[in-house]
């Protein structure tokens, strides 16, 4: 029985620790600021108002209305309706859903081009771009304002307003 419980605890201890290499971060109207240390951070609910300190892995906000800040990401997906995200630096983004707001810089480096794909209706992008760049704009009314080196761009959809600053 000693054994049992000895590998009952092994397991546990193990599932946490592969439970821990991912924050996740839920709840309706939680504000709090919260260390990354380096791990990938989920971001789940409505109303939601997280600081992320230190660098972070990939960043993922779903749901709707949530604020997100952040400096330096090795991604960032954001999906749902009404986030508004403003990070300092991150090495690719996708955005999905409609009326995010998302203000950051996107880095790319000689060996892997940062890529960007936005998919939805009525997102707002400012970017500013170093390094090579792709990005892809698919959906309708999508608003990306750039600026910084010259992306390669690709569009389907209609109504989009794409505009260097």
């Amino acid at each position: 029985m000693h054994k049992v419980w000895v590998a009952g605890a092994m397991l546990a201890v193990s599932l946490g620790t592969a439970q821990a290499q991912t924050l996740d971060l839920h709840g309706i109207g939680v504000s709090r600021d919260v260390p990354c240390k380096g791990l990938d951070v989920i971001v789940t609910g409505n109303g939601n108002q997280f600081r992320l300190t230190g660098d972070c892995g990939l960043v993922e906000v779903n749901g709707s209305e949530q604020q997100v800040s952040f400096g330096k990401a090795a991604g960032l997906v954001v999906t749902g309706v009404k986030n508004r995200i403003e990070a300092e630096r991150v090495t690719g983004l996708e955005v999905s859903g409609s009326e995010h707001q998302i203000d950051t810089e996107v880095r790319g480096n000689d060996q892997q081009p940062a890529q960007i794909a936005i998919y939805g209706e009525g997102n707002v992008l400012d970017l500013n771009l170093s390094g090579p760049v792709q990005i892809e704009v698919n959906g309708l009314n999508q608003q990306l304002t750039w600026s910084g080196d010259e992306p390669q761009i690709e569009t389907t959809g209609v109504e989009h307003r794409i505009t260097q600053d």
